[in-house]
């Protein structure tokens, strides 16, 4: 069995042609290979949440609940290119959105604000996976998902937890064994989120790529892609040096690539990733999302 593991960030997916577009990358792999997709939340709904949450505690009530509104109308308008009118998940999307509206009702100013936060924020990934999962059945992708507050166990530490990695393995191994990925082939989670004993957590701002790569450590995956909107990993960083200064590097080892994420690559990819990579030997993948000939560059 050949485990690839996915992640998509939300700057890919920001409408409903690149969740569609999706089929180009599902329908090239081979009936032996099946794969674990970590989805982070679509567009700047991270942005928008965190923007919704600051509203509400500085009092501006009126203010979160129209920023709130537009983002369900993003969800809702990309449902629709995506669904039958009559398809359950705009039910799906409408409890969410009241769940996420009661929990801002019930925030006492007396309250940790990076508790609030990770109470929050995260229905944003839980959107995108829901979403995705029923597209992909619609399409007739076989999936299974299986949401990070699963299986994720984190410590307290809120907006920058700490996974605990045995307790997240062991809930791994009974939540996606092999008969799992006989009937589905393709697991669909979540990335940046999981769960404590007092609520959901987040692993801070690039976790979802932590979490693909503690995805492919645990599950002893063949490889991890992260798909980005870039050609690969640079020689230096663009935004300093112009575009035309640039060039894509085809492969580095680990220890280059943590130099780089030091430096010209900074921001790129969770630097907590690579450790994840290295103690396995897991080959690395940065893939540009929309050059699917493009190999990317490869951490090996």
């Amino acid at each position: 069995m050949k485990i690839i593991v996915n992640k998509f960030g939300g700057g890919i997916l920001d409408g409903a042609f690149s969740i569609k577009y999706l089929l180009e990358i599902f329908k090239n792999y081979s009936p032996k290979e099946y794969s674990v997709n970590v989805f982070s939340a679509f567009g700047k709904t991270t942005n928008e949440l965190e923007k919704v949450l600051k509203s509400y505690q500085n009092g501006n009530i009126e203010e979160g609940k129209k920023t709130l509104g537009e983002l369900k109308i993003f969800h809702i308008e990309i449902a629709y290119e995506l669904f039958p009118e009559d398809h359950f998940v705009f039910d799906i999307i409408e409890d969410i959105f009241k769940k996420i509206q009661y929990k801002l009702s019930m925030i006492r100013q007396d309250e940790n604000i990076k508790y609030i936060y990770d109470q929050i924020v995260p229905f944003g990934e839980i959107l995108a996976s829901l979403i995705v999962s029923e597209y992909f059945s619609c399409i007739g992708i076989s999936n299974k998902l299986i949401h990070a507050t699963n299986f994720l166990k984190t410590d307290s530490n809120f907006n920058t937890a700490n996974i605990d990695k045995n307790t997240t393995s062991q809930n791994l191994k009974a939540q996606i064994r092999e008969e799992i990925f006989a009937l589905y082939k393709n697991i669909i989670t979540e990335g940046f989120i999981g769960f404590s004993e007092k609520g959901m957590t987040t692993l801070g701002r690039g976790g979802s790529d932590y979490t693909a790569g503690l995805l492919g450590n645990l599950l002893n995956a063949d490889k991890v892609v992260l798909w980005k909107d870039v050609p690969g990993v640079m020689n230096e960083d663009p935004k300093l040096v112009g575009n035309n200064n640039v060039k894509k590097i085809n492969f580095l080892t680990y220890d280059n690539f943590e130099n780089l994420l030091q430096t010209s690559a900074s921001g790129l990819v969770h630097p907590k990733t690579i450790n994840e990579m290295k103690e396995k030997r897991i080959p690395l993948q940065v893939r540009p999302f929309w050059d699917l000939d493009s190999e990317g560059t490869l951490v090996s």
